[in-house]
């Protein structure tokens, strides 16, 4: 089958996917209007009690930490802010659409978790803006590899075991069992969910943001937080001792090293944000709970 024949079989397997519950669109749309309120946002979710009901346990979870809890959602919004709300409907609407499958997607959901408290402990290290978009990009940067193990199971564990047995890349791989590249597929998922382009620009480009004509075409806070995404996806290598290792991790062109050395990292740094990762992974974990 030649490329452009596998192009168009993923293509025509990924439409078939559900499209994201138009909660996460319409929140999408609510929260970069100019004039956003609480109400607003409100309404919005009141449209889906199931996922108004994941979003109140996230957000009642260890991993905000909330005083006391909140009852309604709207109440939640002082306390994690508008953006952050968006990006946790995001999150929980992809997980329901990508969730299960014919092949065991719950590792894959292990590492991503894994990538993105990584990203936010490395977002904190260096004072980026905004942590939990590099959370939520670090959650999500894989979904091209959870989408094609939905629609083409069989092939994508194959991927895997040619990753583990015979050590190719992810890259190389998915080339020789004529498998759509991930970071393809997922960067045409987000645009065809309407990402917003801090979460579509990690997803697209974690594996070569270190090449020189990727980077100079980014802007500089999408530069940021996909060089923090990519840095986060080696260090999760060594921080997944607490959870299931059922599939390999490998992934990317430069190692960690390189990665490390270019934002000045240390190996003593490298080592204290393994262990920050592994310690907030257990709070991490609620999101987990969210697989359908």
């Amino acid at each position: 089958m030649t490329e452009e024949m596998e192009t168009q079989r993923i293509t025509k397997a990924l439409d078939s996917l559900p499209t994201l519950p138009v909660v996460a669109l319409r929140i999408g749309e609510v929260v970069h209007s100019k004039n956003v309120s609480v109400q607003q946002v409100a309404e919005v979710l009141r449209t889906d009690p199931a996922t108004s009901a994941k979003l109140l346990r996230l957000v009642n979870s260890p991993y905000f930490g909330i005083p006391g809890g909140v009852s309604d959602v709207a109440r939640a919004i002082p306390f994690v802010g508008f953006n952050t709300l968006y990006q946790l409907v995001l999150s929980i609407s992809v997980l329901d659409t990508l969730g299960s499958g014919g092949l065991d997607v719950r590792a894959l959901w292990i590492h991503s978790l894994t990538v993105a408290t990584a990203a936010k402990e490395l977002a904190t290290e260096v004072r980026f803006a905004d942590a939990g978009a590099c959370f939520t990009a670090g959650l999500l940067h894989d979904m091209g590899k959870i989408a094609l193990a939905k629609v083409d199971g069989t092939r994508m564990r194959a991927v895997f075991d040619s990753i583990k047995n015979e050590g190719l890349s992810v890259e190389a791989a998915e080339a020789k069992h004529s498998l759509a590249p991930h970071d393809r597929v997922g960067s045409r998922l987000a645009r065809q969910w309407k990402f917003p382009a801090t979460l579509a620009t990690p997803i697209e480009a974690h594996h070569n943001v270190h090449r020189t004509d990727v980077r100079e075409r980014l802007a500089p806070n999408l530069r940021t937080i996909t060089e923090i995404v990519a840095a986060a996806d080696h260090l999760s290598r060594a921080c997944t001792i607490p959870f299931s290792d059922t599939f390999p991790c490998e992934d990317g062109d430069v190692t960690a090293t390189e990665l490390f050395a270019r934002n000045g990292f240390s190996d003593a740094q490298r080592e204290a944000l393994c262990d920050r990762t592994k310690k907030q992974l257990e709070r991490s974990k609620v999101f987990l709970s969210l697989l359908s």
